[in-house]
């Protein structure tokens, strides 16, 4: 749980942060990045199934679901023991083998810019771009010597595929995005916990 939350958690730092930052390039370029920054800026619903791959083989597969501002629903199905939602306001963790909460105000998580669409995060971290066989790539640099963190995307038509996470060891977390559905009815009962711990956090 803990390695696709790191992933998750740069993907949403990187959002907030693209939403803020400015390039200097060729028109060409810098047509494509604007293009990339509004295909963010406008999700609203998207579903999609995932495959987890990190740098020691470990495979994870499941189901993603955002409806903004606020929900979230990250479903693994093989193995099908963790859950994260949100509701707008708690972000909550699930074990649902071991029937364990952990519950976060939202508020108090990096999610909370990404999922409520606060996008005011600044920092003097860097990017990337790079367009080769109709493939953008963007790097995204937390720091020169930290992790860097990568999103891919098909040029044409424009849509996201992949990310990765490269850890400062240079080990790898990759999450392949499949079958995306943007822009569609989603349920609110899916962003409610599959069940209530009293005990939990």
């Amino acid at each position: 749980m803990l390695k696709f939350f790191k992933t998750f958690y740069f993907f949403i730092s990187f959002i907030v942060f693209f939403y803020n930052y400015e390039l200097s390039a060729s028109p060409n370029t810098e047509n494509n990045f604007h293009s990339v920054k509004e295909y963010l800026k406008n999700l609203n619903t998207l579903e999609a199934s995932f495959i987890q791959i990190s740098s020691d083989g470990d495979i994870k597969r499941g189901k993603i679901f955002f409806n903004l501002p606020g929900k979230l629903r990250i479903d693994y199905i093989d193995p099908d023991d963790l859950l994260i939602t949100s509701n707008g306001f708690w972000l909550t963790i699930q074990n649902r083998k071991l029937k364990q909460t952990n519950n976060l105000p939202l508020e108090r998580t990096p999610l909370n810019l990404f999922l409520n669409k606060k996008f005011s995060f600044e920092n003097n971290s860097n990017i990337k771009f790079k367009i080769e066989n109709d493939v953008i790539t963007l790097t995204f640099f937390e720091n020169q010597k930290a992790s860097k963190f990568e999103l891919e995307f098909n040029s044409n038509p424009l849509r996201l595929r992949k990310w990765v996470i490269i850890d400062e060891f240079e080990n790898k977390t990759s999450v392949m995005l499949q079958n995306i559905k943007m822009d569609v009815k989603l349920s609110n009962k899916i962003f409610i916990p599959d069940f209530y711990d009293e005990k939990s956090d």
